[in-house]
């Protein structure tokens, strides 16, 4: 992997929250951005599949019109076998 340099730009009220995090965690500032960075893209791409999927469903449901109904749901939700999945209704 090659690793390449970004830079960024802080106020200076985020710079010194940046400094003082580094120094109580015995961190360099460096590794808490790049923690930061990785947890933010991590977080991002799981909304962005989240509302991908979304999209998906509800094109779905508008080209078929199949859809379970919140009473199926519900009584599937609180059921003890989960092997059954509740009905498409149209």
């Amino acid at each position: 992997m090659t690793a390449v340099t970004k830079s960024i730009k802080l106020s200076a009220a985020e710079s010194k929250r940046l400094a003082s995090a580094a120094r109580k965690t015995k961190r360099s500032a460096h590794f808490i951005m790049k923690e930061a960075v990785q947890r933010h893209l991590n977080n991002l791409e799981k909304r962005l599949d989240f509302i991908r999927e979304a999209e998906v469903a509800m094109r779905d449901y508008h080209e078929t019109g199949l859809h379970v109904s919140s009473e199926a749901m519900e009584k599937w939700v609180f059921s003890t076998d989960k092997s059954v999945l509740p009905p498409w209704e149209k």
